[in-house]
C-alpha cells in the first residue's frame, strides 16, 4: 500500500510539473492534472491540500534540479580557471538538458517573487566564501581583475541561461535558437568572453 501511495503522489507531481511548466501557477488547473493521470481532484487534495501546496512542491523540486550541484562545483579543489570552466559547463548543461525547468523557475520566480524568493532561499543556499577568497588571491597576484563572486556568477548565468530563456525571441530576431548543436561552440565562446574580461 505504501508503494501505491508513493507512486500516486509521484504521478501527481509529474503531471503537475507539465501543467505548471505550460500554464504557470495562475493558469494551471487541478482538473487537467487529475485528467492526465486518471484520478479525481479529491485524490490530488488527499496528497496536497491546495493548488498552492502542490505548486510549491513542484517549484522546490525544479529549483533544486537546476541549482543543487552548483555549490559542489564551487567547492572543488581545482585551479581557478578550471573552476570557471566547470561553472560554465555546468550552467550550459543545465540550460540545455532541462530548458523547461529553467524557464519555469526563472519565470515563476519573477512573477511571484514575494512568495517564491523565501522558498528558493530556504531550499538552496550558496556559500561563496571560499570562491571569493580564490578570486581575491588571483586578483592580488595580478592574474585577474578584481571582481566579486556574485558579479562573476551573474555574468556566467547571463551568458549560459539567456539564450534558452529567450529562445523564441532569438529565433524570431536572429533566426537562431538554443539547441544541443550549439552547446559546444557556445561553451568556448562563453569561456573566452569570461576569461578575456577577467584578464584584460
Amino acid at each position: 500500500m505504501a508503494e501505491t501511495t508513493t507512486d500516486t503522489r509521484s504521478e501527481i507531481i509529474e503531471a503537475a510539473r507539465e501543467e505548471y511548466f505550460t500554464h504557470g501557477y495562475e493558469g494551471a488547473r487541478l482538473q487537467r492534472i487529475a485528467d492526465q493521470i486518471g484520478v479525481t481532484k479529491a485524490m490530488i487534495h488527499y496528497y496536497f491540500n491546495t493548488k498552492k501546496e502542490l505548486f510549491e512542491q513542484v517549484y522546490r523540486l525544479s529549483a533544486e534540479e537546476i541549482f543543487r550541484d552548483l555549490g559542489e562545483v564551487l567547492d572543488q579543489d581545482v585551479p581557478l580557471f578550471k573552476k570557471i570552466e566547470q561553472l560554465v559547463d555546468y550552467c550550459l548543461q543545465q540550460a540545455t538538458a532541462v530548458p523547461k525547468v529553467l524557464s519555469f523557475v526563472i519565470t515563476e520566480s519573477n512573477r511571484q517573487s514575494d512568495w517564491l524568493q523565501p522558498l528558493f532561499e530556504e531550499q538552496l543556499q550558496l556559500d561563496l566564501t571560499q570562491f571569493e577568497k580564490e578570486l581575491k588571491a588571483a586578483a592580488s597576484n595580478y592574474e585577474i581583475a578584481s571582481v566579486t563572486a556574485e558579479t562573476l556568477l551573474l555574468n556566467i548565468f547571463s551568458l549560459c541561461f539567456y539564450p534558452v530563456l529567450a529562445a523564441p525571441v532569438n529565433q524570431s530576431l536572429l533566426k537562431t535558437f538554443a539547441s544541443d548543436d550549439t552547446e559546444i561552440p557556445r561553451k568556448g565562446l562563453i569561456l573566452d568572453t569570461i576569461l578575456n574580461w577577467l584578464t584584460a
